[in-house]
């Protein structure tokens, strides 16, 4: 416990050097953002009770929800500077299903209201309003400084549980470890780095990733931090981060970077040799190993039960769902695929995958919404990126978000989401500045050491 609080001390001396310039404008937002960034979820050890409110604890990211909502009425009511935009553009599609998604939402929680409690709909309808608030007050905070400000506090926090993730791994599994305990192979555990879980800490150096592709110009810097999040993301041995860190590498280098195809191959090469030498030398531990067997195992009775679940009783409530894990349906399903009550109480898991649980929780509208948000979103970055590579980063999130989601449930109470608003909210704000002014200021302000 010592050793979290001394890296919260570096963390917020790291946060402070980042908004130490004067001319950074939104300097209180952007420390408090750092600081989240970089904390990953040890900062869930600051959570405070408020006195007489035993349900509502000021956590971080609620903290985010109610520091941004005061600053956008700050911004719209008391600003006497408005900051200068180019012509008005209209609310993107992605935007206006994220909004009927949210809206569905809470309509769908309130419909349960007498199974889940309104506790749970009101903090349901935090989760959800904490990204429209980010997205929102991130479009309005859009310079060179503030992008300069949060592409350093993404790079820095992700060489930190890098870090973090490789001690755990070749020194002690405990170290700064805070949430998940899952076997890796032998007696080896999955490293989870600054997060409660190996995914959330793998998409979070993939995260840092896009912003050094895009960003760094330095070559020696670049491959240096490539290579410490490749070795990160590595460390996670969760499957579909591995799928997604080649994902974004492949598209980044075909479609965006067009490196000569047999740069690639060679590139492609190195990388097979790399991972079959790893499999020969620890052959026997990864068969043997508790992740291979249940991986082995889950296939017919476990999340294919729980997609087999979702379809098969979703027809008798298709408008609003099941409105979450707190229904007998819920229990019992999940108790007879995995055998284990706190999965079927839902005090662990899920449905593992956004859309399935879109669908069970919120119904058949529930899932239309997130999916085309999910897909709007893409091409709207999609689009944007041959006008100018900063948008390849919301571009790159966006299939991130899209790919994580088959297989693990990125919906709003994740950090993930939290970091996914971020770059909704700069992406949909950089669109509104003048490229050709971002252009010129790229290298002072965006290339990093």
């Amino acid at each position: 416990m010592d050793l979290i609080y001394v890296y919260f001390g570096l963390a917020f001396v790291a946060s402070l050097w980042l908004v130490r310039s004067p001319s950074v404008p939104y300097r209180l937002e952007l420390f408090l953002l750092s600081f989240y960034l970089m904390t990953g979820n040890l900062n869930e050890e600051l959570t405070f009770a408020l006195p007489g409110i035993s349900f509502f604890e000021i956590q971080p990211d609620r903290l985010l929800f109610l520091y941004f909502s005061f600053f956008l009425v700050r911004h719209f009511l008391f600003s006497s500077h408005q900051p200068s935009r180019s012509k008005p553009l209209p609310l993107p599609w992605f935007m206006l299903m994220l909004l009927l998604y949210v809206v569905w939402i809470i309509l769908s929680q309130i419909s349960h209201v007498v199974d889940i409690g309104m506790e749970e709909v009101i903090l349901s309808s935090i989760h959800c309003l904490t990204v429209l608030v980010l997205i929102y007050a991130l479009r309005h905070m859009v310079n060179q400084q503030s992008l300069a400000v949060l592409g350093q506090a993404f790079i820095i926090g992700a060489v930190a549980t890098a870090v973090v993730s490789l001690a755990q791994l070749l020194y002690d599994p405990m170290f700064l470890r805070v949430g998940d305990e899952r076997i890796a192979f032998g007696t080896v555990l999955r490293s989870n780095g600054l997060f409660n879980n190996e995914y959330c800490n793998a998409y979070f150096m993939i995260t840092a990733l896009a912003w050094t592709l895009v960003t760094i110009k330095k070559q020696h810097w670049r491959l240096l931090l490539i290579a410490c999040f490749t070795l990160g993301v590595l460390s996670s041995f969760q499957r579909m981060s591995w799928l997604i860190l080649a994902l974004v590498l492949l598209v980044y280098v075909l479609k965006i970077e067009k490196i000569a195809l047999e740069r690639l191959v060679l590139l492609g090469l190195c990388g097979l040799i790399g991972l079959l030498s790893i499999f020969i030398i620890f052959n026997r531990e990864i068969m043997n190993s508790g992740l291979v067997k249940e991986r082995l195992s889950e296939i017919p009775d476990s999340r294919l039960g729980y997609y087999r679940m979702v379809i098969d009783n979703i027809g008798k409530k298709p408008l609003f769902g099941y409105g979450g894990k707190q229904n007998e349906l819920y229990y019992y399903s999940m108790l007879r695929i995995t055998h284990e009550r706190k999965r079927a109480t839902g005090e662990e898991g899920d449905i593992h995958s956004g859309y399935f649980s879109s669908l069970f929780y919120y119904g058949v509208p529930g899932l239309v919404f997130f999916t085309a948000f999910v897909l709007l979103s893409l091409f709207y970055f999609g689009k944007l990126y041959s006008h100018h590579l900063f948008f390849a980063i919301p571009f790159l999130l966006g299939l991130l978000y899209a790919v994580g989601n088959l297989t693990n449930t990125l919906l709003f109470s994740q950090y993930l989401s939290i970091i996914y608003a971020i770059h909704l909210g700069l992406g949909w704000g950089v669109r509104h500045m003048d490229l050709s002014t971002l252009g010129k200021a790229e290298d002072a302000q965006l290339s990093g050491p």
